[in-house]
């Protein structure tokens, strides 16, 4: 399959060669960049861009094979029959330079091949003047002095070029399969190209004719490992070259073990081979803690040497590996346990079930979900016991795989297993039927079975699940009753799950020191007990919620910070859900732009294997972004595509709530925006969430609400942090319609990191000293608040309403929003409870205040405006 192979990212540089091209005192261009960036791509834009505007254009390529031969990559403009060289170069020259009165430009790829009469014809072009010359050369290939005196010794705009980035990889594939690709299969393809043009366009072709890279609904997704085209595997082979004996051990053994440190490579190679290894290009050097890490040069070195070995070379060099690192200082290192463990798999050695159950349990807390189901399989196989199948059951299901995880659970004898392990393993099947299959009602049957033959001594794991339980099907109270005996160090693995629950509830109740200590303390259980990075990431979710409705939104920030730089180095979703944390932390901040890029990354990521759980959860916050930019639509389709997922734990009905709201004020639905919120706020109330209550409220406020002042002075004492006081004065000052005080609330706001309720404090603000005729005062505040809105990339209900300066009632600038949206009179009646006269009437007014004619005439008066991302 070929596919369109647009030049994403490369606009500037496009632009930029034209210019040069059109300079008349630039004799032309010098591309320059490693093999693959698109050198010769660009150059033959530039031709052709040359061409659309009247220019006749030429285009030569220089080749190894004609390096040797005068003139060899000009031989189509050598005139025939002619002997003496100075008639020859001039009959070259006067060939490629020939034209009718059009300008000319002379385009030769792979420059540093040319041989020295060839060069010399390119240097008497530049000096005459008699043509542009557009010249590609290899930044890492040796280049006479002959050819660099071409563009060093004349006025010429050189342009170098490095491989795509991680972000440009995935525009570019978007472009070219028209589509979005899912975050994935994106990182994947870098990974594995690095960014290399050519080599990402011949795999991508492959992957998407042979089906494994396939459009899935919205998304183009990425299944099973790559299979090189014969000609890329060629292309990769010839760039390696011919190995001698002692080289090729260097590259094999980097091929299936980098990246190995360079000491303990010279240790089981040959010192020389590695220095010519070196030198070819073949391998590269990467300053690391305890020394040099050595790895090939580039990826697909090592794909195309383990394609091509023999497989008894590959598991005795695997084996040669593994054995070196168990001899080394630090061979008790989770790390090197796990690379030795993984090494051993594919190996020549005899399987050590030890190691293997160690290493096991390292990949889960490594977050190599898919090793620690290999690890675990392997260690099953060499009589290890029954510990590795509850090892591999827990990793299929935090892979989502969790009928996989039910059938290992299902053949687990639990006769081999002492009381305290019957206790986990009911722990983790329970909790296995849950989250992964979605049916709380028989994990609970699965925990009371379990329950009637515990004893006493073991039933930590017991209540552990029942805390787990409880919170997840959304009763708070029962939860931290079942907590109340348990200590979390005692209960290893689970106590990170069940710290996550307790952190949740208290965060929504507003206790938040409570709820930070039980996030810091389900930190350290899930490091000590070698859980897997996902709970550490559910606990980061649930500590910066916890900061977030608190008010301390730097905190925040700060813990979101630490879950990325912990996710950069972790696989596969882990990196996912540091996004996704990060993400609810901006947009808690109102930095909305980066929220968008970051919770879309993770939502699409997360929605193909965890749907109804990571993917639902963020998709919710996704949608609270798009509809604070502005693009509702975008955000109701978003929020919509969750009506089909069945999730049958943790309705998240607070965070629905506020999503849906979001969008119907975004609509023009601003009544039906703030009765959303005050019935959520109410329901958040009955079950003690008082801060999950605050926020509510203060949303309403944002929308305009006046009725919320008293409640919020009275949650002040319940609820910790400083967001209850700020909202509770705002709200105060709103029904006061005191503009000062709103203005000064604005100020409060940003001091504690809520942008966007800056923004509509600001705009509520204007409009109080607009009612109040202090047209200076207004001014400044609109002002203020449209700055503060550009900055963070928000355009709410408020600030459209203080930017528009109409002489609407709130209800007609709610019609008058919904007409805009598309909305007929009934459907207007329908949305917002009202009869179809009484909006006929409002419209009526709204016209006759504003001089309009139409409906499309009153709703150009209030125009959407989305934010530009």
């Amino acid at each position: 399959m070929r596919l369109s192979w647009p030049l994403t990212g490369r606009s500037a540089e496009m632009r930029a060669i034209e210019a040069a091209v059109a300079a008349p005192d630039v004799g032309g261009v010098v591309i320059c960049g490693p093999a693959g960036v698109g050198k010769s791509r660009i150059a033959r834009e530039a031709l052709a861009a040359a061409a659309s505007r009247g220019r006749v254009t030429r285009w030569a390529v220089g080749a190894s094979s004609a390096r040797a031969i005068p003139l060899g990559a000009f031989t189509a403009w050598a005139p025939t029959r002619v002997t003496d060289s100075v008639a020859l170069v001039r009959g070259v020259v006067e060939a490629l330079t020939a034209s009718s009165g059009a300008e000319v430009v002379v385009g030769v790829d792979d420059a540093h091949l040319l041989d020295d009469l060839s060069a010399f014809v390119l240097h008497q072009i530049v000096q005459r003047g008699a043509a542009k010359v557009v010249l590609t050369v290899r930044d890492d290939a040796p280049t006479s002095a002959a050819i660099q005196e071409i563009w060093t010794a004349n006025p010429f705009y050189r342009l170098d070029l490095k491989p795509l980035s991680a972000g440009d990889t995935a525009a570019l594939l978007s472009a070219s399969l028209g589509g979005s690709v899912s975050a994935d299969a994106s990182d994947r393809l870098w990974d594995l190209t690095h960014g290399n043009a050519l080599y990402l366009r011949n795999i991508v072709e492959q992957e998407v004719a042979d089906g494994r890279l396939a459009r899935d609904r919205d998304y183009w997704r990425w299944t099973g490992p790559p299979v090189l085209p014969p000609g890329l595997a060629e292309l990769v082979e010839s760039r390696i070259g011919e190995l001698s004996g002692p080289v090729s051990d260097v590259v094999d053994l980097l091929a299936v073990a980098e990246p190995l440190d360079l000491a303990l490579l010279t240790r089981i190679t040959d010192a020389a081979a590695v220095e010519e290894a070196d030198t070819r290009g073949l391998i590269t050097f990467e300053p690391a803690v305890t020394g040099i890490e050595v790895r090939v040069a580039h990826p697909l070195y090592g794909e195309v040497r383990r394609r091509r070995a023999p497989r008894t070379r590959l598991r005795r060099l695997r084996g040669v590996v593994a054995n070196e690192l168990a001899g080394t200082g630090d061979s008790d290192d989770l790390r090197v346990i796990v690379r030795r463990a993984a090494l051993s798999l594919d190996s020549d050695l005899t399987p050590d079930p030890g190691l293997l159950v160690r290493a096991a349990h390292g990949a889960v807390w490594l977050g190599d979900l898919g090793l620690a189901d290999r690890l675990a399989e392997a260690a099953s196989r060499a009589g290890a016991g029954p510990e590795p199948a509850l090892v591999r059951a827990h990793a299929l299901s935090w892979l989502g795989r969790g009928e996989e995880a039910e059938e290992v659970f299902s053949g687990i004898r639990t006769d081999e297993l002492t009381d305290w392990d019957r206790a986990r393993f009911a722990f983790l099947r329970s909790s296995n039927m849950m989250w992964a299959l979605g049916e709380p009602a028989a994990a609970k049957r699965l925990i009371d079975e379990a329950s009637a033959t515990t004893p006493p001594d073991a039933r930590a794991y017991i209540d552990a699940f029942l805390t787990v339980y409880w919170f997840a099907t959304d009763q708070p109270s029962a939860a931290l009753r079942a907590s109340k005996n348990l200590a979390l160090a005692d209960i290893p693995v689970v106590g990170a799950e069940v710290a996550w629950a307790l952190a949740q509830i208290l965060a929504d109740a507003g206790r938040t020191a409570g709820a930070v200590d039980a996030a810091e303390a389900g930190y350290g259980v899930a490091t000590r007990t070698l859980d897997a990075p996902h709970m550490r990431f559910n606990i980061g979710d649930a500590h910066v919620t916890a900061l977030l409705l608190a008010g301390r939104i730097a905190d925040a920030l700060d813990v979101a910070g630490y879950m990325r730089e912990q996710a950069a180095d972790l696989p596969g979703e882990a990196q996912l859900l540091g996004a996704a944390v990060a993400g609810r932390a901006a947009l808690g901040a109102g930095d909305v732009k980066n929220a968008l890029a970051l919770l879309h990354r993770a939502v699409h990521g997360l929605s193909s294997s965890h749907a109804s759980g990571w993917g639902y959860r963020y998709r919710i916050a996704y949608a609270v972004a798009l509809a604070m930019s502005g693009s509702s639509d975008e955000a109701a389709v978003e929020l919509s595509a969750l009506d089909g997922v069945q999730r049958n734990f943790r309705p998240l009905n607070f965070e629905r709530s506020l999503a849906r709201a979001w969008i119907a004020a975004g609509q023009g639905a601003v009544s039906e925006a703030t009765s959303l919120l005050l019935s959520a706020a109410e329901k958040s109330r009955k079950v003690g969430r008082f801060g999950e209550e605050v926020l509510c409220l203060q949303t309403a406020a944002q929308f305009g609400d006046r009725t919320g002042a008293i409640r919020l002075a009275e949650l002040q004492a319940m609820v910790e942090g400083p967001r209850a006081a700020v909202a509770a004065r705002f709200a105060a000052a709103l029904a006061a319609d005191d503009g000062a005080e709103l203005s000064a609330v604005s100020a409060e706001f940003e001091k504690i990191g809520d942008v966007v309720a800056a923004v509509d404090a600001a705009a509520h603000a204007a409009l109080a000293y607009r009612r109040h005729d202090k047209r200076g005062s207004a001014m400044g505040c609109s002002t203020r608040a449209d700055a503060l809105a550009q900055h963070a990339g928000v355009f709410t209900p408020a600030l459209r309403h203080a930017t528009e300066p109409l002489p609407f009632t709130d209800r007609e600038t709610e019609i008058v929003m919904l007409i805009g949206e598309g909305l007929s009179n009934r459907a207007i009646a329908e949305r917002l409870t009202l009869s179809v006269r009484t909006v006929e009437s409002y419209v009526y007014r709204a016209m006759q205040k504003t001089g309009t004619t139409s409906r499309e005439e009153l709703a150009a008066l209030l125009p959407r405006r989305k934010v530009d991302r």
